[in-house]
């Protein structure tokens, strides 16, 4: 999903599209509104498969999974609401050379746009500090118990996945406000998912499933 569904992003950028400018617009147009669904798509499977982590490592307290929810549903209705608002919005349009301007699309957006998008990536950034809190918090509670476990490798990973997204979701945040706004959305993508997927491989180590699984806590179990 993360690489095949990135071709018309490609295309976006680099492509050769009509000349006729009211064809153009309306291509970059939905170019665009693709690639905004497709982050949206992106970041909800992400947002699924870190909801189940932490929900199976607090033992399937249904207080976790309501929290996680409600915070990536409010990002939700803001990303949605961010697409769909956004396709009839005046943006601004920049002069380059001929040869230039006939390839890709131009991907100015609007300052309104810049702070809306801004305010999605925010709630994801909330989401994923939640997560790594929730984590080290359990963490924390067992203490050195089963340390090189489970738990050891989901702390380990998740302190690496925040650290690495959080940068990606800072740049994301401050590029919607200058001229060159969401610039960094495809590599925060491309990293988001290569990520969650070596951390949900990491804890399918075989090498895990040898040792015990409890630690500790009576209601803790993965």
């Amino acid at each position: 999903m993360s690489v095949i569904s990135h071709i018309p992003v490609i295309i976006e950028f680099f492509g050769i599209l009509p000349d006729a400018d009211y064809m153009r617009v309306e291509r970059c147009r939905e170019f665009q509104q693709y690639h905004q669904i497709l982050s949206v798509a992106i970041q909800g499977v992400v947002a699924a498969l870190m909801i189940l982590r932490t929900y199976a490592l607090y033992g399937r307290d249904r207080r976790i999974l309501i929290l996680l929810l409600a915070i990536i549903g409010a990002g939700g209705v803001v990303s949605l609401w961010v697409i769909v608002t956004g396709r009839n919005t005046h943006r601004p349009g920049t002069t380059h050379p001929e040869e230039i301007a006939r390839i890709g699309c131009e991907l100015a957006l609007s300052q309104q746009e810049g702070y809306d998008l801004a305010i999605a990536w925010s709630s994801i950034l909330v989401f994923d500090a939640t997560v790594f809190i929730l984590t080290l918090l359990q963490a924390l509670k067992i203490g050195k118990a089963w340390r090189g476990g489970y738990l050891h490798v989901m702390l380990r990973d998740g302190t690496v996945y925040f650290g690495v997204l959080s940068v990606c979701y800072l740049s994301n945040i401050l590029a919607y406000a200058p001229v060159h706004k969401g610039v960094s959305t495809s590599i925060t993508n491309v990293l988001s998912t290569t990520l969650v997927t070596r951390l949900m491989l990491n804890i399918r180590d075989p090498d895990l499933h040898e040792r015990p699984r409890r630690w500790g806590l009576d209601d803790t179990e993965v």
